[in-house]
């Protein structure tokens, strides 16, 4: 049922650096604008390509007052992007010219690199270019150089291969010939499973990922996937409605936040294609709170 990865969200200290780095820096479109539903002083902001399509999101919560982290036992760790074969000396030297220290791995083919909150982002070439229809218009960044999307998440547990066996048994994915690795036969998403360095407690902060999404087509295969949980005696957090997507969140076997989402009705609910981003969104079940919730809020 899973049809890839849907988002990727993390922390962020401070929302107007963040936007610089990931819109500016990094060419990506500001999809949304909005904030956590579970704690509605919190900003959430969105990132993707130019129709916010799933497989493409990043996302951000904002805590101001949040320190550093410090990644020792059970955590998420590098993103990975997809960008166009022969595209890596192209970021080597832009990201070079704003200052941002790169490592490329001759071996692997790969560019890594952080964002302003230390975050582990990497980017990975792949034969694919992005759709027309799909690439940013804001940016300065070609077409031909463009992100165009989540490649693969790495995962350091206690216990990789519990967690493995949750993502192949509950989730579906597919051991590929790497140790230690899933894909989704779909979209060929990575997911990399490796053991933790410490058995130290991790403290999470800026730039620690909070979960990452899967993606599924209905709230029907949603559905299923939830009796299913609830069959297998799964750590279960939350079965819910955002809005723009209807969510289920696990508790993988280590003890990491997984989420699983529909991919519609998606952030043209509230915004058309050509808005999105523009204005400060509540899906409709918040809407009669809005002057309270934008009262909370900073300026951004």
């Amino acid at each position: 049922m899973i049809k890839g990865i849907h988002h990727i969200s993390a922390f962020t200290k401070s929302a107007t650096a963040n936007h610089h780095f990931y819109t500016e820096i990094l060419g990506l479109r500001f999809v949304k604008n909005t904030v956590n539903q579970q704690d509605t002083k919190i900003r959430h902001l969105f990132y993707g390509d130019h129709q916010g399509n799933p497989g493409t999101l990043l996302t951000f919560f904002e805590y101001k007052n949040i320190g550093h982290a410090y990644n020792e036992n059970n955590y998420f760790s590098t993103v990975f992007l997809n960008v166009p074969k022969g595209s890596l000396a192209y970021w080597e030297s832009r990201l070079n010219d704003y200052s941002i220290v790169t490592e490329y791995n001759s071996c692997k083919q790969t560019l890594a690199f952080e964002d302003d909150d230390s975050l582990p982002l990497a980017f990975i070439e792949t034969d694919e270019t992005i759709l027309p229809e799909n690439a940013t218009r804001h940016s300065d960044i070609p077409v031909a150089y463009q992100i165009i999307g989540l490649a693969e998440a790495s995962l350091r547990v206690e216990e990789p291969e519990k967690t493995l066996n949750f993502l192949t048994n509950f989730l579906g994915l597919t051991r590929t010939k790497a140790i230690g690795q899933v894909a989704d036969p779909a979209t060929h998403f990575l997911t990399t499973v490796k053991p933790s360095c410490s058995r130290a407690v991790t403290r999470m902060g800026r730039g620690t990922i909070d979960h990452i999404a899967y993606s599924v087509d209905s709230s029907e295969a949603l559905e299923t996937l939830h009796q299913k949980a609830e069959e297998s005696q799964l750590d279960i957090e939350l079965y819910v409605e955002r809005g723009y997507f209807k969510s289920l969140y696990i508790k993988e076997p280590n003890h990491l936040r997984i989420e699983i989402a529909t991919e519609g009705p998606g952030f043209t609910l509230d915004e058309p294609v050509e808005e999105l981003g523009k204005s400060f969104s509540l899906p409709p079940f918040l809407e009669n709170k809005r002057a309270e919730i934008e009262a909370q809020l900073e300026e951004f």
